[in-house]
Order: structure tokens, then sequence, then C-alpha cells
């Protein structure tokens, strides 16, 4: 139920956005056009007005008269070498500048359905023009003036570049968002579901060996054995299903502490020799059960560095008790060490089932279990790796991981010789 609720507030809130981003572009657009149509009326003005000032001058109309009568191809010469021209400009750019209209422009004077306008046709189409008739000028309707924008475009933007631009922005954070806190909850849901599972493998890995322990214990209590040897194996029983608990206990433990504020590891120089040596003797012990064997080559002569040793001790644990744990009947397991560039490397590799290369990414998240297909006998919280890392990175080092499903795991440990 609650799982259908979250789903559906995700997509409720999905659609919110996507409403959201097409309002804000629509104002965009909505935007620009008012500032076309806002920039062609002040131009259409400012040219009427422009027509109105140079009707009143008598020079200015006579000349262009005389420009226009005598040569229809080269009038903008004719009307510089009169002084017309600028006259012309003047009175253009005192009324775009009553407009607060400071763009450049380019000025032609044209005649309709003639060889002057196909001239400049391709020129003047290339930017927004506007044209207005000079009949009240010349008292003729074949001749136009046009004015051709070419930096329109750019003196719209520059009038809602606030606008646009903070709405541009506002949308890429939405975006950014939005892609945030979809991660956030899918990361909130796969620990939610990862959390679900570890308390039902809490419950699973805690009752079997108590059962066991009690089962035995009890037997003992109401002396139902008939031999030493038989009470022997009791106490066997105990001590083996009682180490098993006391594994899982420390796990839990170990990754509850490193986990807590102000966690410091008490590290101290010390070879890991020994360390790897009491995590062996551990490990063996679950090896009975299976019948597997323990093999190890130790190369690195360079074995001293800076540790928790009881960090340090459970971390390896872990990756050997995973290397038991996800092995068939009869594992082989093998740890090696050796030195390359001024680092300690350790090596734990077993052939058990594999890690597919679309987990890979997720095995060293808290409470992350490999989907263990037909395999129905895999135990654990899924902490153990996550332990491994944060330890391994706490003294410097770092994890590889190499794996072929059906053919086993490498895990690597590397550390820095000198780290303190």
């Amino acid at each position: 139920m609650k799982d259908g609720i979250r789903k559906y507030g995700l997509i409720l809130t999905l659609v919110f956005i996507f409403g959201l981003l097409f309002i804000q572009v629509r104002w965009i657009i909505h935007s620009i056009r008012f500032q076309e149509k806002v920039f062609q009326k002040t131009v259409t003005l400012a040219l009427n007005q422009t027509i109105s000032n140079l009707t009143s001058d008598k020079r200015v109309c006579s000349a262009m008269k005389q420009c226009i009568l005598y040569d229809t191809i080269q009038i903008e010469e004719q009307l510089t070498s009169a002084g017309v021209w600028e006259n012309i400009q003047e009175a253009i750019d005192e009324e775009l500048n009553a407009y607060d209209i400071n763009l450049k422009y380019n000025l032609y004077i044209v005649k309709k359905g003639t060889d002057s306008l196909k001239t400049k046709e391709k020129e003047i189409r290339k930017g927004i023009y506007y044209s207005q008739c000079l009949q009240d000028i010349i008292q003729s309707t074949d001749y136009e003036l046009v004015v051709r924008f070419p930096g329109h475009s750019g003196f719209l933007l520059d009038k809602t570049g606030l606008m646009f631009v903070s709405s541009v922005v506002l949308i890429l954070l939405i975006i950014i968002s939005f892609g945030f806190i979809y991660r956030l909850y899918h990361k909130e849901l796969r620990l939610a579901e990862n959390t679900r599972e570890l308390i039902n493998n809490i419950n699973h890995e805690f009752k079997t060996p108590l059962s066991s322990i009690a089962l035995a214990s009890n037997m003992i209590r109401k002396k139902r054995f008939d031999s030493d040897a038989k009470l022997q194996e009791y106490a066997t029983l105990i001590s083996r299903e009682n180490k098993k608990l006391q594994h899982q206990v420390e796990s839990l433990l170990h990754l509850t502490a490193i986990e807590q504020d102000g966690f410091e590891y008490n590290k101290e120089k010390t070879d890991i020799y020994p360390v790897i040596r009491e995590a062996l003797d551990t490990t063996r012990i679950f090896l009975q059960d299976k019948g597997g064997s323990l093999d190890t080559s130790f190369e690195a002569s360079e074995s001293v560095f800076w540790m928790d040793k009881h960090h340090m001790a459970g971390a390896i644990l872990n990756l050997l008790s995973n290397a038991v744990t996800y092995s068939p009947d009869n594992p082989r397991i093998q740890i090696r060490t050796k030195n390359a560039k001024n680092r300690f490397i350790l090596e734990v590799q077993d052939q058990g089932i594999g890690i597919p290369a679309r987990y890979m990414k997720y095995i060293f998240q808290k409470y992350y279990r490999v989907p263990s297909g037909n395999i129905h006998n895999i135990k654990g919280f899924g902490i153990g790796l996550s332990y491994v890392k944060a330890v391994v990175e706490a003294h410097s080092g770092e994890v590889r991981v190499e794996s072929v499903p059906g053919k086993g795991s490498t895990f690597i440990l590397i550390f820095p010789i000198t780290n303190g």
C-alpha cells in the first residue's frame, strides 16, 4: 500500500514538474513574441515620424526629387553627394533613440518592381527590415525607404535577457533537482528493501544456531547420552554454533561501531601476517562443515604498516567467510600476498558461484546481497563487504574485485606500506 502511494506520488510530482516546465517555456515564447510586436510597432512609428520630419524639410525633398528623376539606379550615391543621405540617417537615428532603440541598421531607397530592388533584395532579406513609402516626400508611390536591422535577434534577447536566462536556469535547476530526488527515492527504496531482507536474515541466522545450541544443551542437561563420545559431540556442536553466532554478532557490531560519529581506529605499526593467520584459524572452523581446503602463498616480504588489528582481522575474516559461503561443496580457498610498488597486496580467491557483472557496482553497498538464483542455502546480512570497504579505505587502501559467474571471485586488498 505504502509503495503504491510513493509510486503515484512520484508520478504526480513528475506531472507537476513537466507542467511547470511547459508553462515556463510558454511564457518565454510569449515574452519574445510580445517584444517582437513592440519592436515592430516602435520602428514603424519611428519611420512614420521620420517621413513626417523629412517632408517638412523643403531642401531635402527637393534634392530627393531631383536625384530620383535623373537616375533611378544609383540613388544612394546621388543622395550622398548631395548631402541628403546624412540628413535621412540623422532623422532616423533621432526617432529610434527616442524609443530607446540603439541598433545598427542598413538604409536603402528602392523602386518597386525594378532592377534596383532586385539587386538589393538578397541583402535586405538577410535581416528583419521595415519600409515606408516616400510618397509624401517625392509625390510618387514607386519608391520606398527600407531599414534593415542585422542585430534584431540580439536586441530582443537583450530585452528579455534577464527573464530568459533566469527561466533557463530555473528549468535546469528543476531538471537537476528532479534527477537528484529520483535518485534519492530509488536509493531509499532499495535500502528499505535491503533492510527488510536484513531483518529476515537476522531472524534466520540467529534462530538456527540458537535452536541447535538449545537442543544440544538440553540433551546434556537431561543426560541423554550413552557415552563420552556422544557428550563430546554435543559439546562440539555447541562450540561450533556459538562461534557462528559470535561471528554474525561481531559483523553487526563492527559495522555499527565504525559508522558512529567520532569513531577512531586504534592504529599501530603492525605486521599483518599474524592478523591474517588469526582470520585463517577462524575460517577453518567453517571449512570443516563443507569439507573444504585452504591454500596459502605468502610472497610479500614487506608486511608491516599502520593498522587497527581488530578491524583488519574482521575485514579479512569477512572475505574468507564469503569465499566459503558462496562456494559449493568442498570449497577450495586460496589466499595470496605479494609486494608491488611499495604496496602490500592481499588476494582472497574462491571457486564459487561468482558475481554477475550487472551486480558488481552494488556489492559494497550496505545490506545488499547478490541474488543467488537457485541456491537457497546462502545466508548472511549483506553487511560484510560494506564493512570490508570501510575498513580498507580507512587504512588508505583500496578494494578490487575480479569475478567470473560460475568460476569464482577474487577480492584484492591493496595497502600502502607507509600510510602512517
